[in-house]
């Protein structure tokens, strides 16, 4: 870290410790440093930028969750209004979050590069100021061995409330939480109360739910939240009842 302290009074020299004391405090929590020697984003977070950093992080994890078998390549995308400002700090968090899943070390907003490229995995972003359905998007693509794997999200109104907005190249809004369940299948009467009824029996609350289809009767992909981790033989069971597939159950960063 590099702050100033080339101040000459006291008033100047006490600003400077306390700015001191909080970028020890930023980084001890695993937050970004402004100023930080060794983090290529950039001195200052932009106003435009700095309510999407947590977001930005849990749609990495969100990635690694949706993506078993490993990411090769990672391409992010920000369109609308985000695009206008310089982004390269979200690109640290998404890997942050990405990696801090899968990753046995901590990853913070230094060695995160260092972390993927060990790992082989090639980065890209893209920037458009053309955002269809938001007025700022994020937008993940990844390369898999199964394929390519996408994510969206953005913030919505004067709150900033978090919104996950595509999965697996289906269009959702559901709000991210700690305790996320999602999968695939085939959009035919009574799969809703199946799942809610399996879930009862093991006794996992759903929170919430969300559906995104792209025609009637054809493929569809469901989202939870719920209030407890989902246990894999839970998972085994909602597949076999209702052919589901591309199951994963997701723990994200709070």
């Amino acid at each position: 870290m590099t702050p100033h302290l080339g101040a000459s009074t006291v008033e100047a020299q006490d600003k400077a410790g306390t700015a001191v004391a909080e970028m020890v405090r930023l980084a001890l929590q695993g937050e970004f440093v402004p100023y930080a020697v060794n983090i290529s984003a950039g001195a200052e977070v932009s106003e435009i930028v700095r309510p999407f950093l947590h977001l930005a992080e849990r749609l990495g994890a969100l990635m690694a969750g949706l993506s078993q078998t490993g990411v090769r390549a990672l391409e992010c995308a920000y369109l609308g209004r985000i695009a206008e400002a310089d982004t390269r700090v979200l690109t640290l968090a998404i890997l942050k979050g990405l990696l801090g899943a899968v990753v046995h070390e901590p990853v913070s907003f230094v060695n995160a590069p260092t972390l993927a490229r060990e790992r082989g995995i090639g980065l890209s972003e893209m920037r458009s100021t053309v955002s269809r359905d938001y007025v700022s998007l994020i937008s993940l693509r990844a390369e898999t061995d199964e394929g390519p794997v996408t994510v969206g999200g953005t913030l919505l109104g004067k709150r900033d409330n978090e919104r996950v907005t595509q999965v697996f190249d289906f269009d959702v809004e559901i709000a991210p939480a700690e305790h996320m369940v999602f999968f695939t299948y085939q959009d035919v009467p009574g799969v809703i109360g199946t799942v809610g009824t399996i879930l009862g029996e093991h006794g996992v609350n759903i929170a919430t739910m969300e559906v995104g289809r792209r025609s009637e009767g054809g493929e569809a992909l469901m989202g939870l939240t719920v209030d407890a981790p989902v246990p894999p033989q839970v998972l085994e069971d909602i597949g076999r009842t209702i052919g589901a597939s591309r199951l994963r159950a997701i723990t994200l960063p709070l």
